[in-house]
């Protein structure tokens, strides 16, 4: 077994593309780099992968785009194809392995884009989420975090610039083999086994609702306590094991789905005026949900290949 540490840039369409709005909710983000690095089961690095991609949706730059990465606009004109460009990298996946990413929203952008070009958008593979790991294990300050913050949190040496795909893939090999590393020195840390973060990337693991209209962070937790809330993932009532509890600007509470286990709820406050407050509310599902097979390309006559799930 190995893990797929990817990264991706993404276009979106900004004030120039001129883009059907149904479009831009079927794919409001358009890969245009792929970076990944293989490690083994003890976090070295195997190989690496790279690859540019000629945007088809969006082929002018954002500007916000540009700033962050610092890429002109005559970068867009080359590379190969999205579908050439993820036959290649689900090649350089091979099999028996767990991806890793930072945060979890490049495994959702992968999936719209694949979706978008015909490919089965189903990952039949688990993925760690290298951000949620460095806080859970390392920082704790229930904060996300950026790929440099922890590069430097973590003192590990800068060798490469940020914000291109292969890089911070390889950045965040780095920062994960780093944890593993620093749980085994300190014993202030928990034991830290990566496969107890992996998750189903196909499942939807969260969910968000603004709550207004309440006079205080105590009647908002007084709502919660009496709302009933429904599983992110399958929409099922959830049972509440720990109930809502104000911690300074947020509060707290766990509860379970018959079918995917623990949730945990976090409100947090916003103070309007003395007597108008406005609550985030975020459920997300526990870590370490969905054991899943490797995930293998397929060509089917006729037709771009598909991404066939193995079974359970």
């Amino acid at each position: 077994m190995h893990y797929i540490v990817f990264d991706l840039e993404w276009n979106i369409a900004g004030r120039a593309n001129k883009v059907d709005a149904e479009l831009q909710q079927a794919m409001p983000f358009e890969i245009i780099e792929i970076g990944a690095v293989k490690l083994n089961e003890s976090f070295e690095m195997i190989s690496k992968f790279s690859v540019t991609i000629r945007p088809k949706l969006y082929p002018v730059l954002s500007g916000h785009v540009a700033a962050v990465t610092r890429r002109l606009q005559q970068s867009l004109r080359y590379g190969l194809t999205f579908p050439d460009a993820a036959r290649d990298f689900l090649n350089f996946c091979g099999e028996d392995f767990i991806f890793c990413t930072w945060s979890e929203s490049d495994t959702s952008v992968l999936k719209q884009n694949l979706a978008f070009y015909d490919f089965d958008d189903v990952l039949a593979a688990r993925c760690i989420d290298v951000q949620f790991v460095f806080d859970d294990v390392i920082e704790q300050a229930d904060t996300q975090r950026s790929i440099e913050y922890a590069v430097d949190f973590l003192n590990l040496s800068k060798l490469q610039p940020f914000h291109q795909a292969v890089q911070d893939a390889w950045y965040t090999g780095r920062i994960l083999e780093a944890i593993m590393a620093e749980c085994r020195v300190n014993p202030a840390l928990p034991v830290f086994k990566p496969v107890d973060y992996a998750y189903d990337p196909n499942l939807q693991r969260s969910a968000q609702k603004t709550l207004s209209g309440l006079s205080t962070p105590e009647a908002v937790v007084s709502y919660l306590q009496d709302e009933t809330l429904l599983c992110p993932a399958c929409g099922q009532i959830m049972q509440r094991i720990q109930d809502w509890e104000r911690q300074g600007g947020k509060a707290t509470a766990s509860f379970v789905c018959p079918d995917h286990g623990k949730v945990n709820g976090k409100a947090r406050f916003r103070i309007k005026s003395a007597n108008q407050v406005i609550a985030y509310l975020a459920l997300r599902l526990e870590r370490g949900l969905g054991m899943m097979q490797s995930m293998l390309p397929e060509q089917t006559s006729g037709s771009e290949p598909v991404l066939e799930p193995e079974q359970f």
